[in-house]
């Protein structure tokens, strides 16, 4: 289950701590196929985006089955590792995962909490979860439909993307909600991905056209093999 803000009386002084996934593949298996992949990735992504001074980018996807959280999750980690200032935000309220790669030690209150305004945003952001890297989980589920198009989502990522070098986002697909849009369309830039055998073209090319014409930029498309 995803993390959720504690119960009144219940809070707890202090940062907390974070247990780390094997899963991020830099940290535990630099010699994989999966780090290689991640690295190459990474260096695409700082020489075309943050050395031109950008700051935000979507991780969007058709469907639920590419791996964005695994490459959202990994690409932030290794953004951090390499001394960039790193917020990486789960936005999929329909199903997050952020939260299996970087695991709490107790309940943290989230993006849905801030935005319901039952939390501060700096309360809400985990620091130093490893060094440079930043993390605001989704909080909990909701399909509540409009979220993040209201004006305190767009002043909220207004906010993280004057404060990080690179705020990466974690989207829910598109096949299951509106919201990937409107994350690309307030952080300007989006990176699409696609799964090997897997994935339809017609999906990537409707959700490229989709995030264009609502105003946002994408960066490439990326072919995940895991």
């Amino acid at each position: 289950m995803a993390p959720s803000i504690p119960e009144s009386g219940d809070a707890q002084e202090g940062p907390a701590s974070f247990d780390l996934s094997d899963k991020l593949v830099l940290l535990f298996d630099r010699d994989s196929l999966a780090a290689e992949s991640v690295s190459l990735l990474v260096s695409e992504i700082l020489a075309k985006h943050v050395q031109a001074a950008r700051r935000g980018l979507a991780f969007c996807a058709p469907s639920s089955d590419t791996g964005c959280s695994f490459l959202a999750a990994n690409v932030a980690a290794a953004m951090a590792l390499g001394g960039v200032r790193t917020l990486v935000i789960d936005a999929n309220f329909r199903d997050p995962q952020i939260q299996t790669y970087f695991r709490p030690e107790r309940e943290v209150p989230g993006l849905l909490h801030v935005l319901e305004g039952t939390a501060q945003l700096s309360d809400a952001i985990q620091t130093n979860v490893i060094p440079n890297l930043s993390v605001l989980f989704a909080g909990e589920t909701s399909r509540e439909a409009g979220l993040l198009s209201s004006e305190p989502a767009k002043a909220l990522f207004a906010e993280c993307l004057r404060n990080y070098d690179l705020t990466i986002v974690d989207t829910a697909p598109s096949s299951q909600s509106a919201d990937t849009i409107r994350v690309a369309n307030m952080v300007r830039y989006a990176l699409v991905l696609a799964r090997k055998n897997k994935s339809y073209l017609d999906d990537l090319r409707k959700l490229i056209a989709d995030i264009q014409q609502n105003r946002g930029e994408v960066l490439g498309t990326y072919l995940n093999d895991y």
